[in-house]
């Protein structure tokens, strides 16, 4: 059951939402990203009275708000506050962030990832805090990214510095979306990221498509040499790259059975959009299995009727808890230096996977509140099917990260066109946080010590 106050505070909440989703703040952008910190500061300040800005040269600031509780136990609550590229803009129904609503639902360009957390999180702190006048029961940190979107470069550095303060005993991370059939997700730890590029320089200039019967294609070498790195399956074919991987238990394997596969809200009519695997399959393996995509293939722009003098890839691969993002690289480099040694392979980026068990109090607390909110038995994703920084706080702080259901469903095209969320699954999400808060209360979480 919703608390009254939500829906009476609804066209307010809603109006922050939307307000905040109006900021471009796009990674890298400072301008825009240094308007949306000055905002998130000013809505902090009517509920904490010590904020600071730890700054990211280049990237902006990350807006921390402590909110000292009787204990010294702390949960930190991540967000982020940059988001995606709008894109070609012809293909909005309308401005990526005019943050319109229409049909029940806010469209913006990162409207639910991640600007719904920023905001719905705001609002179920100050019911907490509103419920406890005498002091929180436990100390509560809210820590708001600037460059996510990109990897979160100089967040490791942050957290390293700050650590003492910073220090929590769990962190509550960016939500995750419900399944297709409503019921609520939780996703443990995250998948790691590498993404490469791959780069092939074959003639002086351009040649007439006349000698294409003798001449070598750097488009065609460079298809050839990623298909290489997979076998027919999708299966990583490189040496040694999936040595180190998470191999999950009997238990661990039941429990992807539970979760759903995307379905028609992502599907063209007549296609399926499923790897030709049984069901039981491709739920493991979209928890369990590393990945490989193409993030890019470019060529000369003025190439038509011509054979290309060279090209260019970007290839972006999945990690699971357990491997290192530096050896893998090092597995395919090596591997594509036998097999195609005309190629150059260059790291762009890598993110470390992180691992949290599913079997803590905190996990605990997380899916009892997710039961009471959503009134459904949650699904759980042992991995966190996204990648990000989470291992930076595994690593500095020690704590243990779980990403709940927030107001994102499958069909709210994240990171796509016309993204979405719908306005009632926001103030659910209002409520859940303050479900959870009000559940770590009841189970002691101030006396984890």
């Amino acid at each position: 059951m919703r608390d009254p106050r939500i829906d009476a505070a609804r066209e307010r909440s809603i109006h922050e939402w939307q307000e905040f989703c109006r900021f471009p703040s796009v990674a890298g952008d400072l301008d825009a990203i240094n308007a949306a910190a000055d905002w998130l500061e000013q809505k902090l300040r009517a509920l904490s009275d010590r904020i600071e800005r730890i700054e990211i040269p280049e990237y902006g600031p990350v807006v921390v708000a402590y909110f000292p509780g009787i204990s010294t136990t702390t949960l930190m609550l991540y967000n982020h506050y940059d988001v995606q590229p709008a894109g070609e803009l012809d293909r909005w129904e309308s401005g990526p962030f005019d943050s319109q609503i229409r049909d029940g639902a806010m469209y913006a360009r990162g409207a639910c990832d991640d600007k719904a957390d920023v905001t719905s999180r705001l609002r179920a702190l100050e019911l907490f805090i509103e419920d406890h006048p005498e002091g929180l029961p436990y100390s509560i940190i809210y820590l708001a990214d600037p460059c996510e979107e990109i990897g979160s470069p100089g967040l490791e550095t942050v957290l390293r510095e700050n650590s003492e303060r910073l220090s929590s005993d769990a962190v509550l991370w960016e939500s995750y979306l419900r399944e297709d059939d409503g019921r609520p997700a939780v996703g443990f730890g995250c998948r790691g990221g590498m993404e490469i590029s791959l780069s092939l320089n074959i003639l002086a200039s351009n040649q007439h498509p006349s000698y294409s019967q003798i001449l070598r294609s750097a488009p065609l070498e460079l298809m050839r040499a990623i298909t290489s790195l997979v076998d027919e399956d999708g299966l990583i074919l490189v040496p040694g790259f999936t040595e180190s991987a998470l191999r999950p238990d009997a238990a661990a394997k039941a429990r992807t059975q539970e979760l759903s596969l995307p379905g028609d809200a992502i599907s063209l009519p007549g296609i399926s959009p499923l790897q030709n695997f049984s069901e039981e399959e491709l739920k493991e393996r979209f928890i369990f299995t590393p990945s490989m995509s193409l993030s890019g293939f470019d060529l000369d722009p003025s190439v038509r009727q011509s054979i290309p003098a060279s090209g260019s890839a970007r290839v972006r691969f999945g990690l699971v808890p357990g491997m290192d993002p530096h050896a893998c690289f090092d597995s395919v480099k090596s591997f594509l230096s036998t097999t195609a040694p005309d190629i150059d392979v260059e790291l762009i980026r890598t993110m470390q996977p992180a691992f949290s068990p599913v079997d803590t109090p905190f996990a605990v607390s997380v899916l009892e509140a997710a039961a009471n909110t959503f009134e459904a038995k949650p699904v759980i994703y042992d991995v966190m099917t996204g990648s990000g920084p989470g291992a930076f706080f595994l690593e500095h702080l020690g704590a243990p990260l779980i990403s709940p259901t927030g107001t994102l469903r499958p069909e709210g095209n994240m990171h796509g066109y016309n993204e979405h969320g719908y306005l009632e699954d926001y103030l659910t999400h209002i409520q859940f946080t303050f479900d959870l808060l009000n559940n770590l209360e009841a189970h002691e979480f101030a006396n984890n010590d």
